[in-house]
């Protein structure tokens, strides 16, 4: 009788279930369902878990480790006759596998194992009910091979912090917060006119519109307020007044990089498109709106900070507001676009304060943020990394005077970055192309250790607004190694000899030489054949030799690895963007890697780097390029089976680029 069957124990497997994510989250009817229709299983030490245990029914079972753990892999020989077993992954208490039914495929046993085992058709039925099962099942049941559900993915949020109120700016898209109505005046509308268009709909801006009715340019209420003081006369088209082309952002954008833009350019419209059709308008107001502990309050307090004492003030509220963010449900990407934006402006203001000490320079320069900051994925804690080059017009005389002006300038610029809390990375005179070595890349044994090098191919540069452009500031920032200024607004001619216009840099200097391509294919092959973690079992990091470790260093196995491997496929692919995330986007369009590899490894670089972010923020503010190792034992299964899929994610990318055909001539 099925009473008397010890395989059958529904209220010991719904207890035990209780506790397991996916089915912690099952409602109670549903769980003791499946409890009811689960069997338990033992195998020993060693022993091949069949995939018609429980009673011989030949039935699809999904597998959860009640005590002990499995080895997920091949046997000895089982496909190249070789001595040596292959392993996929391990699996430990309360993960979940699925039985393989590849040819040569095997589940092994690596001590004494209590199984609880899932009917397959069951689980699909509640998953197909309950959308967080079956992304979880995506993640926890992939083989090399397996044709599954695609996989949730891994965004780096903060763990234990899921929840989301619902009207918290950084988790918020830019169609929910744009105005449903969008006012507009065609081509050859005055200014009278226009102004009571605006007036009538009580809007501050207009688009303005060919008879078609496309979009060629927006009016707001400044730019009538500038007509006006300036004498233009009421009666001027209005296509006289208007900027164009206008910045636009997609409904499904994320609002912080809304903000991000808006604050970049100094503007505070942007138009919203959905489908690449115009249906809305999302200004600076509607964000604050939205959420009223918004950056922005923070970002125009440095830019009107008086002294250093201020700068450093505000400075100390740069961590507490990260950990807002992260509370709230930002992810790492979201955070480091913030924590990078304020630094920048950190930078602008400190670079005036500075000057009013040390006199003008003889030469206008031009400055660069390098690593995190260039990507724009700085995290709380560390430093900024700058270049600095004057651009003196060949001129030998204000070159010299310029570079002997740097030469004092520099030392106290490093040393009060260093109690804002920026400080301890690279500051450097000269251009940033030659801060790379290809000698050193070549000799040294260790690919990762060239980091520092490498961080000047993600060079931004940073400089004042187009002064000249100020007219037109509704155009969206340039990308590349280029980008927006320190703070987005107009400067008067007086401002700061100390930075630049974008637009006077020479062409020659805006972009970074890439290196001989054998030195990058072959530092690329090195990084490639560097083994990834399998991920963590029984409280510790397991390598895919069989070897383990009580604690993870997270960002030397898995962000920096990631970042370096993208980072030398974009430049042998001449990608020009600077982003982790955005790079993978771009070599997946050219065909360079899979659309699947390139998503994993966005969401493993996205998993790492919110998991470094964790570490940052519990180090209370203490600064430094480094966090404390991580102790796996004691993390929830969540955060296991996150470290899971980003080690999975990265090993996939890993094994594309090492089976590339590296010739030297590039990425095939």
């Amino acid at each position: 009788m099925r009473a008397c069957d010890p395989a059958c124990q529904p209220e010991a497997v719904e207890a035990f279930l209780a506790t397991v994510p996916p089915f912690d989250r099952l409602p109670a009817a549903d769980l003791a369902t499946l409890a009811a229709a689960s069997r338990v299983a033992f195998s020993l030490s060693g022993e091949v878990v069949e995939p018609d245990g429980c009673g011989g029914t030949g039935s699809a079972w999904i597998c959860c480790v009640q005590r002990g753990g499995v080895r997920l892999g091949r046997p000895a020989g089982a496909l190249d006759g070789s001595g040596t077993p292959e392993t996929f992954d391990v699996r430990g208490e309360g993960e979940c596998f699925g039985l393989p039914a590849a040819s040569g495929d095997e589940v092994r046993a690596l001590e004494d194992t209590f199984l609880v085992r899932l009917p397959g058709t069951l689980c699909a039925a509640l998953a197909r009910r309950h959308p967080p099962m079956a992304a979880w099942f995506g993640q926890a049941l992939a083989l090399p091979g397996d044709t599954g559900p695609e996989p949730a993915a891994a965004t780096g949020e903060c763990p234990a912090r899921e929840a989301d109120d619902g009207d918290y700016l950084f988790t918020r898209l830019a169609g929910e917060v744009a105005s449903r109505t969008l006012a507009g005046v065609t081509r050859g509308m005055d200014l009278r006119q226009t102004a009571r268009v605006m007036e009538d709909g009580q809007v501050g801006s207009v688009v303005v519109r060919e008879a078609s009715g496309l979009v060629i340019g927006i009016v707001t209420d400044r730019d009538l307020r500038r007509a006006v003081a300036r004498g233009l006369a009421l009666s001027a088209p209005v296509e006289t007044l208007m900027s164009a082309p206008v910045a636009d952002i997609d409904a499904d954008t994320p609002c912080f990089e809304g903000l991000i833009r808006m604050t970049g350019a100094g503007i505070r419209h942007l138009l919203v498109t959905r489908d690449g059709e115009p249906s809305g308008m999302v200004t600076v107001s509607d964000l604050l709106l939205a959420h009223g502990r918004s950056p922005m309050a923070l970002l125009r307090a440095i830019r009107r900070a008086g002294d250093f004492s201020d700068l450093r003030a505000l400075c100390q509220r740069i961590h507490p507001l990260a950990a807002a963010l992260a509370a709230r449900g930002a992810g790492s990407g979201t955070v480091g676009g913030i924590v990078t934006m304020l630094a920048e402006r950190v930078l602008g203001r400190l670079l005036e304060l500075l000057e009013k000490a040390f006199g003008p320079c003889p030469a206008p320069c031009a400055w660069w943020v390098l690593g995190a900051a260039g990507r724009r994925e700085m995290l709380p804690g560390m430093g900024l990394s700058l270049a600095v080059a004057p651009q003196d017009g060949n001129d030998p005389v204000v070159g010299r005077a310029a570079r002997t002006y740097l030469a004092a300038f520099l030392p106290r610029l490093a040393e009060e970055l260093g109690r804002l809390g920026l400080g301890g990375a690279a500051l450097s005179l000269g251009d940033p192309r030659v801060l790379f070595d290809p000698a050193g890349c070549a000799a040294d044994d260790d690919p990762l250790a060239l980091e520092a090098s490498l961080e000047a191919f993600d060079a931004r540069l940073v400089a004042g607004c187009d002064r000249a452009g100020a007219e037109h500031h509704h155009s969206p920032p340039s990308g590349g190694a280029g980008g927006p200024g320190f703070d987005g607004a107009p400067r008067p001619p007086e401002a700061s000899s100390l930075l630049i216009e974008t637009s006077s840099i020479p062409r020659e200097t805006s972009s970074i030489p890439v290196p001989p391509t054998p030195i990058l294919a072959g530092l690329l092959r090195s990084l490639a054949a560097r083994p990834v973690p399998l991920g963590l079992y029984q409280g510790r990091l397991m390598e895919r030799d069989g070897t383990a470790s009580p604690v993870l260093h997270i960002a030397g196995r898995g962000s920096r690895p990631l970042l370096a491997l993208v980072r030398l496929a974009a430049l042998l692919a001449g990608v020009g963007e600077t982003g982790t995330a955005a790079r993978l986007g771009r070599l997946a369009r050219d065909g360079h890697l899979p659309g699947d590899v390139a998503r994993a490894a966005v969401d493993a670089f996205a998993f790492f780097e919110g998991e470094r972010l964790l570490l940052r923020l519990d180090a209370a503010g203490r600064t430094g390029e480094d966090e404390a190792p991580l102790r796996p034992a004691g993390l929830s299964p969540r955060r296991r089976q996150g470290f899971r899929a980003a080690f999975a994610g990265l090993e996939a990318l890993r094994r594309i680029l090492a089976d590339r055909a590296w010739t030297g001539e590039g990425i095939p």
